[in-house]
C-alpha cells in the first residue's frame, strides 16, 4: 500500500461524556492532489497458460500440475475468477491470476458451477448442480498449494456449504423483513439468542446495516417517516443514520440529514464510519462522538456521483468511486492530510472509461477494476456496453489488462465484486 498513507496514523479521540456534537465541516478548499505509489503506467497483456496437465486421476480426486506462483504468491495472494466463453449460462473453468505480473492459469473443473468461495487461504470450494435458492448437489475443492482437485457429495460435507451471497458467520446483526417497518435483529454469538435491536413500530424503517470490522458497532441507515422500497433497482436513500454499540446493544449516535443518506456505508477502521450525505462523504468518529463532512471530494469532482468503496481497515484512507457521463475512477482520500489520489486516472487505458466495479486485495496491494465506456455502477445504471477487467499493482504502478469481463461471469448486483475473488490473508 502507498507508503505515505501507511505511515499516517489516525488520532483516536477519548470517549466524550457529553452528547454527540457535529464538528465543523472540513475545509472546502481544493485538496492536495498527491502522487500515488504508481511510478509507471506500463500496460502488460498477460500470457495465458494452457489448461494444467492432470498428473494423476483417482476416482473423484485429480492431481494437477500448477505453476509455482500459484502456491507462493504473497503478500497479495492469487486471484481466482470464474472463466468461460460467455456463451453458456454457467462456467466450467476457473482462471487463476498472478497479480505480480498478470500471468494467468486456467483450471478445468469439467463440471459447471454456479458459486464459489475461498474456504481459507489454501482451498477454493465450487458449487455444482444446484442454484442459490438451495444447496448444491455436488461440491469440488481445489487446493492451490498441492494441486489436488477433490469432488464431494454435499451430504457428506455440510460444513462446506455457505450461502451464495452471504457468510452466515458474520450475521450477528441482520434485517428482519417480516415487519412492515424493517427492523434490525441481534444474534448473540455466545448462545445464538435473537433479540430486536431496533423497534419495528417506531415509524422508522431500517434500510441497510454495516458491521464494523471488530463487530463492536453496527451502522444503520434509516428513514424516519413513510417509506416504501422501490420495485426496480435504483439508489436507496434514508434520512438518518444510527450507530449501536453491540456490546451493550444500545444506541450511541444518531444523525438526521436534510439531504438523503445513501444506503451504502463503509467503516474506515474499527471505529470510524463513512457515509454519503447527498454527494458529500461524511465521517462519524464513534469514540469521540463527533461527525465531520468532507467537502473537498465533491469540490474536486463537481459533476460526478460519489460512491463509497469498502476499505481495507489498515490505514486512514477513505476510498471511493466517482463517475459522470464522461469519466469515472477509483480514488482514495487521506482523512489526516487531505491528500487525494486516483490510481485509475494515471493510466491512459481508463480515459473516457467509467469504473463500474472493483475488488481490493488483502492490505490493498492490488486493485481489480471493471470498467466500461458506456455505463456506470449498479444501481445507477442497469446496462453495460463492453465492460473489461484491469488489474492494477498499486505498489509498482503496473496495469494488466485481462480482457472482456463477460468472460469472467461477474455479477453486476454486488459492489465490491462478490464473492471475494482474492486469496484471504489468514
Amino acid at each position: 500500500m502507498n507508503t505515505l498513507i501507511r505511515t499516517m496514523t489516525l488520532i483516536i479521540f477519548l470517549v466524550a461524556a457529553c452528547q454527540p456534537i457535529e464538528s465543523t465541516n472540513v475545509s472546502a478548499s481544493t485538496p492536495e492532489i498527491i502522487e500515488t505509489a504508481i511510478t509507471q503506467t506500463r500496460t502488460v497483456i498477460p500470457t495465458q497458460t494452457e489448461v494444467p496437465i492432470v498428473i494423476e486421476s483417482q476416482g473423484s480426486t485429480k492431481y494437477l500440475e500448477l505453476p509455482e506462483w500459484v502456491r507462493r504468491s504473497w503478500p497479495g495472494g492469487i486471484l481466482v475468477l470464474p472463466y468461460g466463453d460467455a456463451i453458456n449460462d454457467r462456467p466450467s473453468r476457473s482462471i487463476l491470476v498472478n497479480p505480480d505480473n498478470g500471468e494467468t492459469f486456467i483450471v478445468d473443473l469439467q463440471k459447471e458451477f454456479y458459486h464459489y468461495y475461498w474456504r481459507d487461504n489454501e482451498h477454493v470450494v465450487f458449487f455444482h448442480e444446484g442454484d442459490c435458492g438451495g444447496s448444491p448437489e455436488i461440491i469440488s475443492e481445489l487446493s492451490v498449494f498441492s494441486g489436488i482437485l477433490q469432488e464431494y457429495e454435499t451430504k457428506n460435507h455440510p460444513e462446506y456449504v455457505l450461502g451464495c451471497y452471504s457468510n452466515s458467520d458474520d450475521e450477528i446483526v441482520r434485517l428482519n423483513y417480516k415487519f412492515s417497518e424493517l427492523a434490525v435483529e441481534f444474534v448473540d454469538p455466545s448462545n445464538g439468542a435473537i433479540s430486536l435491536l431496533t423497534d419495528p413500530n417506531d415509524g422508522i424503517t431500517d434500510i441497510s446495516i454495516e458491521l464494523s470490522p471488530g463487530k463492536n458497532f453496527v451502522a444503520i441507515v434509516q428513514f424516519d417517516g413513510d417509506f416504501k422500497f422501490p420495485e426496480s433497482r435504483v439508489p436507496i436513500y434514508g434520512n438518518q443514520i444510527s450507530v449501536y454499540d453491540l456490546r451493550t446493544q444500545r444506541l450511541i449516535l444518531q444523525y438526521a440529514e436534510e439531504q438523503g443518506i445513501l444506503s451504502e456505508t463503509s467503516f474506515i477502521d474499527y471505529s470510524n464510519l463513512a457515509y454519503i450525505r447527498g454527494n458529500t462523504p461524511c465521517l462519524i468518529m464513534i469514540l469521540s462522538l463527533l461527525k465531520k463532512c468532507i467537502h473537498n471530494i465533491p469540490n474536486q469532482f463537481p459533476d460526478s456521483t460519489i460512491i463509497l468503496s469498502k476499505n481495507s481497515h489498515e490505514d486512514t484512507t477513505l476510498r471511493f468511486l466517482y463517475f459522470s457521463q464522461q469519466q469515472g475512477g477509483y480514488c482514495f482520500y487521506n482523512i489526516n492530510t487531505g491528500g487525494l489520489g486516483c490510481p485509475t486516472d494515471r493510466f491512459s487505458t481508463f480515459n473516457n472509461q467509467i469504473v463500474i466495479n472493483y475488488s481490493l486485495s488483502s492490505f490493498g496491494h492490488y486493485l481489480l477494476v471493471e470498467y466500461d465506456s458506456d455505463g456506470c455502477p449498479v444501481p445507477w445504471c442497469d446496462y453495460r456496453e463492453k465492460p473489461r477487467l484491469g488489474l492494477i499493482d498499486l505498489y509498482d504502478g503496473e496495469l494488466f489488462e485481462l480482457g472482456l469481463s463477460d468472460n469472467f461471469y461477474l455479477s453486476d448486483f454486488f459492489r465490491p465484486l462478490h464473492p471475494d475473488p482474492w486469496q484471504p490473508w489468514r
